[in-house]
């Protein structure tokens, strides 16, 4: 049994089924789960999931404690989680179906996002798509352990790998109401790059439906203490703290670059 209050902010635990235990006292407003027959459409080896059973990944949103919900009362964000437990399929290490999200009315832009992994090991794979190829411009990897941070900015379809020989757990605030565009990831069989095990190791292969494959790049983390972004700071204690009023591209992704000049170099399209 893993305790996870101090590094999450909340008093959860993880079990020895490496399935997520809740206190009492939290809320969680949705769950849902995501079998691996559900991931057919996006794996490299479909007939690996067709039928099976097995849970891919769990979900769990707008999770808060209970002394929280005044505060959190008209905040128009909400913290999520997201368990990965560690199974492949066949060959390709287990992720999560991938999406892009669709668009904030006012700026046109997708819903940015922030993401922080509590336990194991992340790979996020972002990167266009361009339909009639199918083919990609650009496609980037964001490797994230516990504690780290991380910026999903607008305009990327993206999914979330769990490479590790332990169950996957990251959280995220996001606006309510965002919704995923999934047919896209369907249409190409998932990403551009798809990781796998190669002796025993993990390693990324390009996804055999695209014509176009760019360079998969790797982002490097950092800090932003201004914001309560940082590695020392449960996601859930500065999303409660700030009430999400520091992170303004949460709601209005045309604040997303201005906010974060450096990335503007890192993220092209």
């Amino acid at each position: 049994m893993l305790d996870l209050s101090e590094r999450s902010g909340l008093p959860i635990l993880l079990d020895d089924r490496g399935l997520l235990v809740f206190d009492p006292e939290i809320v969680v407003e949705d769950h849902g789960e995501r079998l691996l027959d559900a991931l057919t459409p996006v794996v490299l080896e479909p007939d690996e999931a067709r039928g099976n059973t097995d849970v891919a990944y769990y979900m769990d949103n707008g999770v808060y404690h209970r002394r929280d919900a005044d505060r959190l009362a008209g905040v128009p964000m909400r913290y999520e989680l997201t368990l990965i437990p560690p199974r492949r399929v066949g060959r390709e290490y287990v992720k999560t179906f991938g999406h892009r999200h669709r668009p904030e009315p006012k700026s046109g832009l997708d819903w940015a996002e922030v993401c922080e992994v509590l336990v194991g090991t992340a790979h996020f794979v972002l990167q266009t798509l361009d339909l009639s190829g199918p083919g990609a411009s650009v496609a980037y990897l964001v490797e994230a352990k516990a504690g780290q941070k991380v910026l999903l900015p607008p305009g990327y379809d993206h999914c979330t790998i769990n490479p590790g020989p332990e169950p996957l757990l990251f959280s995220d605030v996001i606006a309510r109401g965002v919704n995923g565009i999934y047919d896209r990831f369907v249409a190409t069989r998932g990403a551009v790059y798809v990781e796998v095990v190669d002796n025993g190791q993990p390693r990324f292969i390009p996804n055999p439906t695209y014509r176009d494959v760019p360079p998969l790049v790797r982002v490097e983390l950092k800090d932003y203490p201004a914001l309560d972004l940082t590695t020392d700071m449960p996601l859930y204690n500065a999303f409660i703290r700030n009430r999400g009023l520091n992170w303004p591209f949460l709601n209005d992704p045309s604040q997303f670059l201005p906010m974060f000049p450096d990335l503007r170099a890192v993220f092209r399209t």
